[in-house]
């Protein structure tokens, strides 16, 4: 089942993701697997699907699926925790409103604002530009 997605504001390898991922849940590592299609799928505790990125900031998505007979942390507070180990960044979806533009920004600290994205950027390029306030 889909716990949540993110976009990372840089881009993270497979080991780094892998390790992070266990480190914000307190899993080993083997209980995590990263994979880069939905058909790779098998059956471990957490499994991220990679989406490709480009060069951009927040290119780079992330889903993180749990296994159904285990608990699911709480959204804001495993983000936090997983931009800092990542050291960068990321997206989430902004549930608090039904706005598709409106997103929380999780800092590298794990501190986290609500953001608006280009609309333009996001329907006609796939991509998450941030808009600056003002």
């Amino acid at each position: 089942m889909i716990w949540f997605d993110a976009s990372l504001e840089r881009p993270a390898d497979d080991g780094l993701l892998q390790s992070c991922i266990a480190a914000m849940l307190n899993f080993s590592t083997e209980s995590v697997d990263v994979v880069h299609s939905i058909s790779e799928i098998k059956d471990a505790s957490v499994t991220c699907i990679v989406e490709a990125h480009s060069p951009h900031k927040y290119s780079q998505l992330i889903t993180l699926y749990i296994s159904e007979p285990l608990p699911r942390p709480d959204v804001p507070e495993a983000a936090a925790h997983l931009a800092r180990t990542l050291d960068r960044a990321l997206l989430l979806a902004n549930d608090e409103t039904a706005n598709p533009y409106s997103f929380v920004r999780v800092s590298n600290t794990g501190q986290r604002s609500v953001v608006l994205v280009d609309p333009d950027e996001l329907d006609e390029n796939d991509r998450y530009v941030i808009q600056e306030p003002g």
